[in-house]
């Protein structure tokens, strides 16, 4: 068991160290933040092993218990940014919310009550059909603006708004992406995006990330990203686009370990007790924004749980 947990943890650092491109590593990628709690296995049992053992086998287990630890520290320091310092508060200036509509069957009444009772002022919604699109029509009177698409299956994206929209622009992203500007106190630009998926398009997936991060270096003034990413913060692609100056609003926000997939064990997707494995969701915001807190919310119906961003201006 020692050997076992410390090279499967090893073997998620190197992840999450040097991206590697393979399918496996890709979607192993997902997982990195579970390291944490195998290196804290691995160091215990490898401190019972070298307890028991004499000699050559002590020493062994001692090097083990220092790898086990080390990892432990890393982890750690990588985790630290989304549980502490400081961020924005007070009354935000501007509420977003991305959800993943699975299919289309996501609970349509669900979604309009969390709009209404969390002051939702931009909605970027991923797998709208055109029948999921007409179920959400009571939003109208909260966000009336609203562009995008829908489309059968999986690649529907739309935006919905409490204020005025630009012409929106297609972005070659395989399941969906809009980038329009939103007519707010302080207009800013939106891209509502929906990649593909890492294990089973790997390639898809990667240059859909890679036209993301281009759209967003082009952007001058005020962006914020919404939408479903299929990638953790762990991703290479996703560290990129935090290189280039965007940031995670629930890390910004020190909001934790904030799982958004999977959900609703009605969706087919469930862990017990309605835990969750991988925050697939993100809101990413440009210098010109911050995070005052986030949340989750479960839409019956779907296998993600919708992300809500309370944003500030600077």
């Amino acid at each position: 068991m020692a050997v076992t947990t410390l090279v499967a943890s090893l073997l998620l650092t190197v992840c999450r160290l040097f991206a590697p491109p393979q399918r496996l590593l890709v979607v192993a990628t997902s997982f990195v933040p579970l390291a944490l709690l195998g290196y804290a296995l691995a160091a215990l049992a490898w401190w019972v092993v070298r307890r028991a053992s004499p000699g050559r086998g002590r020493d062994l287990a001692t090097v083990g218990v220092v790898a086990a630890l080390a990892g432990l520290l890393v982890h750690l320091g990588w985790l630290a940014p989304s549980y502490v310092g400081s961020h924005a508060s007070g009354r935000p200036d501007l509420v977003v919310m991305t959800s993943n509509l699975r299919l289309g069957v996501g609970d349509a009444a669900t979604v309009i009550r969390v709009v209404q009772q969390q002051r939702v002022d931009v909605a970027a919604f991923e797998e709208v059909t055109p029948q999921e699109l007409t179920a959400l029509d009571g939003l109208r009177a909260a966000l009336p603006y609203v562009a995008g698409q829908p489309a059968p299956g999986a690649d529907g994206t739309v935006v919905f708004s409490r204020y005025p929209l630009g012409q929106p622009t297609s972005l070659p992203i395989s399941k969906g992406a809009w980038q329009l500007r939103v007519a707010s106190s302080r207009p800013f630009t939106l891209i509502a995006l929906h990649t593909s998926q890492p294990a089973n398009w790997t390639d898809i997936w990667r240059s859909d990330h890679a036209v993301l991060l281009a759209a967003a270096r082009r952007v001058g003034g005020p962006l914020v990203v919404a939408g479903d990413f299929n990638a953790t913060l762990d991703h290479g692609p996703v560290r990129r686009e935090l290189d280039a100056g965007l940031s995670d609003a629930a890390r910004q926000a020190n909001a934790g370990w904030q799982p958004t997939w999977p959900s609703d064990l009605r969706a087919g997707y469930s862990l017990p007790w309605g835990l969750g494995l991988m925050a697939l969701d993100h809101v990413l915001v440009s210098r010109q924004l911050s995070a005052e807190s986030t949340s989750t919310e479960v839409i019956p119906g779907s296998d993600h749980r919708a992300l809500i961003a309370r944003l500030r201006f600077r």
